[in-house]
């Protein structure tokens, strides 16, 4: 031991010596003198360049710290720590560390070096890469791009999700942990459906050159649709952890207009995922087609439909790549056309109601239990019940033991279906009260507002039986024949199909007269109902009769309008003959239906 330490002595002494007496500039020269005849090149990877960061240099950190424990050919000290912001434990090598690490079976030879500055109190990082000089083309343009993908590729694998809201027209800075354990493993979806979602991701996640080569952003839009309790947010959880995206969860009723939903999405990174839940009623889209007496009396949320459209799909969308948009709805019909196109909402997930598909799996993430001799049961029950998975794991929690959860689930459906066969037994009878109701309009119709038969009624009823109509529409039906005879005896109409559906259109005008009050009929309704009227005439049915009413229901509707115009105005001679003329419309138009 004592030799060893003498020898170290000596060398430690003698380059000392060869320092003091040899100059630096001869040094210099005979390093590189002697690296004319070596083989290998070395390439110093520092953690500044041209006064910034190094990209490079911590990639190479991330990239060696994915290596260092799984290299075959191990250095002899690492350091090893974890902060807040990545899920693992993070190697490095430690000072002076040495490593190898081999790419394409070619030895790559990694070294790490400090040096402090006593003066600037500086502390100076870099790495050493050395290799054959015969591999030089192979690590500029294979061996350092492919280290700067995997290290990108282990930091977003490695980073904790974070959840983002927005709070005060910008995102909140208080982001959380997004500790959702929901996997696509432990994710409850019906058949195939979740390979499917799994395939897109994928796809989408992998597909950057074929978006460029398209000419397209890259970016993907999901539309999750269907019933509470059916899975939207877990899927959402389920997507975030899979892709390793950070969530930004956007409600529309806290942006206060376009302008401020374009600067949230300008500040919505790469990399993530933009959630907008129950797209449909979260905010009153104003669309093209509103008003502009509605759009001033409005005095909520002034984002609108066209401003969502272009934030969500116009020159904004480009500002960052590789983000997904998951739009929420408990009903699909409610949302804009424009919305639901491909390039805003590229694939519509529809989450149903619990089958037997996903009980099964329900039963074996909760219970561990694959088949039961219930299990025919609640196939059968799950098939006539609507009930929410959010419903059916709730039963299964109840208790530790399989079978009484099993038990207490079968009792659920057998309640719910009670429940439903009263409930439909209750809109039946809602229903045969409403005909009735519409049976006793339709006799009132013919007494009061068409007048009493002219024309002998086994003569009528031969007549309707030509046409086929819904059977709570004959009573109207024969009042106008009644009154005005065979309507369309002079129809250029050849099909009696076509016919009966016309004869429909029109007692159903008739019908909503008589079932709605003038004041709460809207000057749009009146148009509709007058265009339509004019599509009969048009085939030669006759309906005068009602165009008249209808212009003069019109006439009415607009000196209402006036009326409430004059109301505001002060007691002018104009004030007054508005008003007067508008009651005595108003009764007129009351006696007339």
């Amino acid at each position: 031991m004592g030799s060893a330490f003498s020898v170290v002595a000596s060398v430690a002494i003698l380059r000392s010596t060869v320092n003091d007496i040899v100059p630096e500039e001869l040094r210099t020269y005979f390093w590189s003198f002697t690296r004319r005849f070596s083989t290998e090149i070395t390439i110093s990877i520092k953690e500044s360049h041209e006064g910034s960061s190094n990209r490079l240099f911590y990639a190479v950190v991330a990239y060696l710290d994915g290596h260092a424990l799984s290299n075959s050919a191990l250095p002899q000290r690492l350091t090893v720590g974890k902060s807040e912001k990545i899920r693992n434990l993070m190697f490095g090598l430690e000072r002076n560390s040495e490593i190898v690490d081999k790419f394409q079976d070619v030895p790559m030879k990694w070294k790490y070096n400090t040096d402090f500055n006593s003066t600037s109190q500086l502390e100076t990082r870099w790495y050493e890469l050395r290799f054959h000089k015969m591999q030089a083309e192979m690590v500029k343009n294979k061996y350092l791009p492919h280290i700067l993908d995997m290290a990108k590729f282990l930091k977003d694998q490695n980073k904790i999700v974070k959840f983002h809201t927005v709070r005060h027209d910008r995102w909140s800075s208080n982001r959380m942990n997004l500790d959702h354990p929901m996997t696509f493993k432990t994710l409850v979806m019906d058949g195939d459906l979740k390979e499917k979602v799994v395939k897109d991701l994928d796809r989408f996640r992998n597909a950057k050159e074929y978006y460029k080569t398209i000419g397209k952003v890259w970016k993907r839009g999901y539309l999750l649709y269907g019933p509470p309790g059916t899975g939207k947010s877990s899927l959402i959880a389920a997507m975030a952890n899979y892709m390793n995206y950070d969530v930004y969860n956007m409600n529309l009723s806290a942006v206060n207009s376009d302008s401020t939903l374009e600067n949230l999405l300008l500040h919505v990174p790469s990399r993530s995922i933009l959630v907008v839940e129950d797209i449909d009623c979260s905010i009153k889209l104003t669309n093209r087609e509103a008003e502009k007496s509605e759009s001033d009396s409005y005095r909520g949320p002034q984002v609108t439909l066209a401003g969502l459209l272009n934030a969500i799909d116009g020159l904004l969308s480009c500002c960052g790549e590789e983000k997904i948009t998951v739009f929420t709805t408990n009903y699909r019909e409610r949302i804009d056309p424009a919305l639901l196109r491909p390039g805003r909402m590229d694939v519509h997930i529809n989450l149903s109601y619990c089958t037997f598909s996903t009980f099964k799996q329900l039963a074996a993430n909760y219970l561990e239990i694959f088949n039961d001799e219930l299990f025919p049961i609640i196939e059968k029950l799950t098939a006539k019940v609507k009930v929410s998975p959010a419903d059916v794991a709730g039963v299964l929690m109840t208790t530790e033991n399989s079978k009484t959860s099993l038990e207490e689930l079968v009792k659920f459906l057998e309640n719910k279906e009670s429940e439903d066969r009263s409930s439909v037994a209750a809109e039946q009878e809602n229903h045969n009260n409403s005909n009735q109701k519409i049976q006793r309009q339709g006799e009132a119709f013919i007494t009061d507002e068409i007048g009493e038969s002219t024309n002998d009624l086994m003569k009528i009823e031969e007549l309707i039986s030509k046409y086929t109509i819904k059977e709570e529409l004959v009573a109207i039906l024969k009042a106008m024949f009644s009154k005005h005879g065979d309507i369309a005896a002079n129809t250029t109409l050849h099909s009696m199909q076509c016919i009966s559906s016309f004869l429909e259109i029109l007692c159903g005008i008739i019908q909503k007269l008589h079932a709605t009050k003038l004041q709460d009929l809207t000057e749009v309704e009146v148009k509709a109902m007058i265009s339509e009227v004019e599509d009969l005439e048009s085939v030669k049915i006759e309906v005068g009769w009602l165009h008249k009413r209808l212009d003069e229901i019109s006439n009415a509707m607009r000196l209402i309008e006036l009326k409430a115009v004059s109301e505001k105005l002060s007691d002018t001679i104009f004030g007054a003959q508005v008003k007067l003329t508008c009651c005595e419309t108003k009764s007129l138009v009351q006696g007339l239906l």
